[in-house]
């Protein structure tokens, strides 16, 4: 499989008790392959593989108004 710049990978593993209920998650990987080899040689079973994002702001947050400071002799 080739490896697809700039992107990481993740293996999700379910608990088999629970239908979709996600047990754990391992990551980052480099390219399908190696998480898919990762999951094969710890015998975890019922798992996917699938590309990672990162959780980023989509708004820009404003920046933090001044706030003057009181004039000396004022109160």
């Amino acid at each position: 499989m080739m490896h697809e710049p700039d992107v990481l990978y993740a293996v999700v593993q379910f608990d088999s008790t629970a239908q979709r209920t996600v047990r754990r998650v391992v990551a980052p990987f480099p390219d399908r392959s190696s998480a898919a080899g990762f999951a094969a040689d710890n015998g975890m079973h019922d798992y996917t593989v699938g590309p990672m994002a990162f959780a980023v702001p989509t708004k820009v947050m404003p920046a933090r108004q001044h706030i003057p400071l009181p004039r000396s002799g004022s109160s």
